[in-house]
């Protein structure tokens, strides 16, 4: 998730194209797929229609996030890490 996190972007020699690529491919589904989907909606509704369309439709793509034990368990993990002085853990989002 490094990578997308920070809009990689790098030449790779033609033998390790395939290589990277399934690599990379392999950090992303690995993320949070349900943030993504969410995403993907938003900028569909901007591209559709602009921002009054993607402030339109933000509340209901973004709400049914917070009930997925993902979030509830990054909310959990960033409030313990903010209390004790921490950094926050890499978490593995499961999906749900």
């Amino acid at each position: 998730m490094e990578a997308i996190a920070r809009a990689d972007n790098r030449v790779v020699a033609d033998a390790e194209l395939l290589v990277e690529a399934h690599a990379f491919a392999a950090k992303f589904v690995q993320g949070p797929t349900r943030a993504h989907a969410a995403h993907k909606a938003l900028l569909r509704a901007w591209a559709n229609g602009g921002v009054q369309a993607a402030d339109e439709v933000m509340f209901n793509i973004a709400m049914p996030l917070f009930e997925t034990e993902d979030v509830k368990d990054g909310l959990a993990s960033a409030v313990k890490a903010l209390t004790a002085g921490t950094a926050r853990p890499v978490l593995e989002f499961k999906g749900r």
